[in-house]
C-alpha cells in the first residue's frame, strides 16, 4: 500500500551562516575578479610588447607585474565590498522592515502582516510576530463577540423580566381598583386567584434574576405530560390577556406524553406572546393560541389583530427583543419561531422538539 510523504519544510538557516555563505561568495568573485583581471591583463601586455619588439629589462618587468598586481587587487576589493555589503544589506533592509511592520502594527492595533523573506532567523522573528499579531486580532474578535453576546443576553433577561413585573403591576392596581370601588365587593376566590398570580409571576422573577447574576444555563425537568404543562401555561397567558382581550385557545391537537422541559424558559416564551398582544394588538379583535404537538414536535400558533388606530396613545416602536427572545429558546430546542406581520394581522408560529426524560 502506497503512503503519501508528508511534504517536509525547507530546514531553516542561520542568520551566522548566511553571512558566511555572503562573505565567502564575495571573496570567491573578488578571488576571481582578481585572477581574471590579471592574467588577462599580463596577457595583454606581454602582446602588445612582442608585436611592437620592445625590448624590457628584468627590473621593468618585476615593476610591471607589481604594478598590475595592485590595480587587480584595488579591484577585486571594490568588487568583495560592493557584492558582500550589496547581499548583506538584503537582511538588514529586511530587518528594517521588520521594525517598521512593529511600528504598523501598533498604529492599527495589529491589522498588518509582515511579509515572510528568506529562510532564516529574521524570517523566523517575521512569523512570529505576525503569529502573536494573528493571536491578538483573534482574541480582539472573540472578545468583541462575547461583550455582544453577553449584552444581548443582559438585554433579553432585563426584557423578561419586565414582562411578569408590569403583570404584577397591572394585577395589582386592578385588585385596588376594585377594592376601591363603591358597591362593588372582590370575592374570595378572585383575591386568590391574583394572588396565585402575583406569586407566580413573583417566582418568575427570582428564577430571571438568578439567570441573570449567575448566568445558568435553565433547569431542565421531567415532565410525565407536557400537554398538561402547556394547559398551564396556556391558563397563565389566558388569565393576564382575559380582562382586556377576547381569548381562544385551542389544545385539541396536542398529545399527552412525557419529557423534558424547562419550565422557565417554556414560560418565558408565552409571558413574551402575551406581552407583544399588550402592545401592538387591537383589543377589538380576537387573539387565538394554539398548541399541537406530532410525535416529540410541537407547534405553538398566535394570531392577533393589529392596533390600527393608536389614538392619543400609541403604542411604542418595537424593539424586536420580545421576538428574538422567543426564537433563542426555540432554538435551545432544537425548533424555530416564524413570524407573518401582514396588513391587519399578526402571526407567529413556534417550532419546539421536546427532549425525551433522562
Amino acid at each position: 500500500m502506497l503512503t503519501k510523504k508528508k511534504k517536509q519544510r525547507p530546514r531553516q538557516q542561520k542568520l551566522s551562516r548566511v553571512i558566511l555563505e555572503y562573505l565567502v561568495l564575495s571573496v570567491l568573485v573578488s578571488l576571481f575578479t582578481f585572477l581574471f583581471l590579471y592574467t588577462t591583463s599580463v596577457s595583454i601586455g606581454v602582446t602588445y610588447v612582442q608585436q611592437r619588439g620592445i625590448t624590457i629589462t628584468q627590473t621593468q618587468e618585476l615593476v610591471f607585474h607589481v604594478w598590475l598586481r595592485s590595480i587587480c587587487a584595488i579591484a577585486s576589493i571594490l568588487i568583495f565590498t560592493v557584492l558582500f555589503l550589496f547581499m548583506l544589506g538584503q537582511r538588514l533592509s529586511y530587518l528594517i522592515t521588520i521594525i517598521k511592520g512593529i511600528g504598523s502594527l501598533q498604529e492599527s492595533r495589529m491589522d498588518y502582516t509582515i511579509p515572510l523573506t528568506g529562510n532564516d532567523e529574521l524570517t523566523q522573528l517575521a512569523g512570529s510576530i505576525n503569529y502573536l499579531a494573528a493571536s491578538e486580532r483573534e482574541l480582539n474578535r472573540r472578545e468583541q463577540e462575547l461583550t455582544r453576546e453577553r449584552e444581548a443576553w443582559i438585554r433579553s433577561l432585563s426584557h423578561d423580566i419586565r414582562t411578569p413585573l408590569t403583570s404584577m403591576l397591572s394585577y395589582s392596581e386592578l385588585m385596588r381598583e376594585k377594592l376601591l370601588r363603591e358597591n362593588q365587593g372582590m370575592t374570595q376566590e378572585d383575591m386568590l386567584a391574583y394572588i396565585d398570580l402575583v406569586y407566580s409571576k413573583a417566582q418568575q422573577i427570582q428564577e430571571l434574576s438568578s439567570q441573570l447574576t449567575q448566568r445558568g444555563n435553565g433547569t431542565w425537568e421531567n415532565i410525565d405530560d407536557i400537554r398538561l404543562l402547556f394547559e398551564q401555561l396556556a391558563g397563565e397567558w389566558e388569565e393576564i390577556l382575559e380582562d382586556r382581550y377576547s381569548c381562544t385557545i385551542d389544545l385539541t391537537g396536542c398529545e399527552s406524553f412525557s419529557g423534558q422541559a424547562d419550565v422557565y424558559a417554556l414560560r418565558r416564551i408565552t409571558d413574551n406572546l402575551a406581552s407583544n398582544v399588550e402592545k401592538y394588538a387591537d383589543p377589538d379583535a380576537p387573539v387565538q393560541l394554539s398548541v399541537r404537538s406530532s410525535g416529540r414536535e410541537v407547534r405553538i400558533v398566535q394570531v392577533n389583530g393589529k392596533r390600527a388606530d393608536p389614538g392619543s396613545f400609541p403604542p411604542p416602536p418595537s424593539s424586536k427583543i420580545g421576538i428574538g427572545n422567543i426564537q433563542r429558546i426555540a432554538r435551545i430546542y432544537d425548533g424555530r419561531a416564524d413570524v407573518s406581520d401582514e396588513s391587519g394581522s399578526f402571526r407567529i408560529e413556534i417550532l419546539l422538539n421536546i427532549r425525551p426524560c433522562s
